[in-house]
């Protein structure tokens, strides 16, 4: 009844049941055409049937990644990126299709240009405004399986980095980049 329920069948009433999934993914940037590795984490969902289909809340937890790309084409600059989640996950579940819609902020450390030169950004820097990020789930995702749910997002500017602000948002910042998340198979879902 439940598994009917959640991919598409009309519910006599609602059921709440939590997911938990390992996530593992990865990000593209534009500017920069380099790839951050993200995870391997956790994503604990909150599932709620309705007529028609389900909402979804949940807690993305990431761990910190290190970004690595080239300025001018030639010169190594290396970073921790950590994603500072500013609200749950939400989303939505109708005819088996997963919306999702998360907002962090980026938070950039320990920066090394050309691996000899540490630039001191602070304990502060990121993004200005939280990154706005929408998800929709590919065919081959299931509740009960998990798969894949991808989208694109703008990178704001940066702020409290020191004097770097105006470089690594000149650098970083802009549209277009897009997020791949991989949620493998949960722990049992319990109601």
């Amino acid at each position: 009844m439940l598994a009917a329920t959640v991919l598409g069948a009309t519910p006599a009433s609602a059921a709440t049941f939590n997911v938990n999934y390992p996530v593992t993914g990865e990000s593209v940037v534009a500017k920069t055409g380099s790839t951050l590795e993200l995870g391997p984490g956790t994503l604990s969902t909150t599932v709620t049937t309705r007529t028609g289909g389900a909402d979804l809340t949940g807690t993305l937890q990431l761990p910190p990644s290190q970004a690595s790309f080239s300025v001018a084409g030639f010169i190594p600059v290396r970073a921790t990126v950590t994603i500072i989640p500013t609200g749950p996950v939400t989303g939505t579940l109708v005819q088996g299709v997963v919306n999702a819609h998360a907002e962090a902020y980026i938070q950039l450390s320990n920066i090394w240009v050309a691996g000899v030169f540490y630039t001191p950004v602070g304990k502060e820097c990121r993004t200005e405004q939280p990154v706005s990020i929408d998800m929709v789930s590919e065919s081959n995702f299931t509740v009960f399986n998990g798969g894949t749910v991808s989208g694109t997002y703008t990178i704001p500017d940066f702020d409290n980095c020191t004097i770097f602000s105006w470089l690594l948002s000149s650098l970083v910042s802009g549209p277009d980049n897009t997020i791949s998340l991989d949620l493998g198979r949960p722990v049992t879902p319990t109601t």
